[in-house]
């Protein structure tokens, strides 16, 4: 297969550099990769070392907002703009090893799978009890309202490019939820597979802000009120 990793990237100059050494070097077994990275507006030293980063790796391709536009519209485009067939989502803050792309491919390739979705283990050392109730009750909202059986929704994932550029409307952490129900009502085989999650080293958590759970809900409910 021909495989793009998709990494978004605001204000981790602390972890890219590892992030993607972690990932070159398990991708060097493939024959036919990329990794392609999006700086949304970075106001940190991110943006220079992924340039310093792509001069010696001619496998890594660059862009940039001007402007930040957050993390599902930073997604949307990286998935948009990936050459590969399949795509593998992860994230550039650490939490993610590499070691959770082999699971993954290893997975897709045992059942033939259109989308393996990573289960994070280990929330309740990373996560505090409100982080982790929003994350729960995120999923089973999904579940229980949209007959979406995801246990979650935010995890990496790897699969076919179709599934990650199928159009949303949502511009927050909902658009996954989105594209999970399109590709269950197209009868894409989905599985699931437990995968690492790690504590944040550096920089801030961003994904329990008020203003993105706000975002999320309301695009919950347009999803819900929209003609069927």
């Amino acid at each position: 297969m021909f495989l793009s990793v998709v990494i978004p990237v605001y204000n981790e100059e602390k972890t890219i550099p590892d992030v993607l050494d972690d990932h070159a070097s398990r991708l060097a077994s493939l024959d036919d990769w990329e990794i392609v990275c999006l700086d949304d507006a970075s106001t940190d030293g991110s943006w220079g070392l992924l340039k310093q980063y792509a001069a010696r790796q001619p496998r890594l391709r660059l862009l940039r907002h001007d402007v930040n536009q957050g993390i599902s519209p930073s997604f949307q485009r990286l998935c948009e703009d990936a050459r590969g067939e399949y795509i593998y989502l992860t994230a550039g803050d650490g939490q993610w090893p590499a070691e959770n792309l082999t699971r993954l491919l290893t997975v897709r390739q045992e059942t033939q799978a259109d989308l393996v979705i990573g289960i994070r283990q280990g929330k309740k050392k990373v996560y505090s009890i409100g982080r982790r109730i929003l994350s729960g009750g995120f999923n089973f909202l999904a579940k229980i309202l949209l007959h979406v059986d995801v246990k979650d929704a935010n995890g990496v994932k790897l699969g076919r490019k179709g599934i990650f550029t199928a159009p949303v409307h949502s511009k927050s952490f909902f658009a996954e939820i989105e594209r999970l129900a399109a590709a269950y009502k197209k009868g894409y085989c989905i599985v699931d597979a437990p995968v690492i999650f790690l504590p944040r080293v550096h920089g801030i958590p961003k994904g329990a802000k008020f203003s993105n759970i706000f975002t999320t809900l309301g695009d919950f409910i347009r999803f819900l009120m929209k003609p069927s």
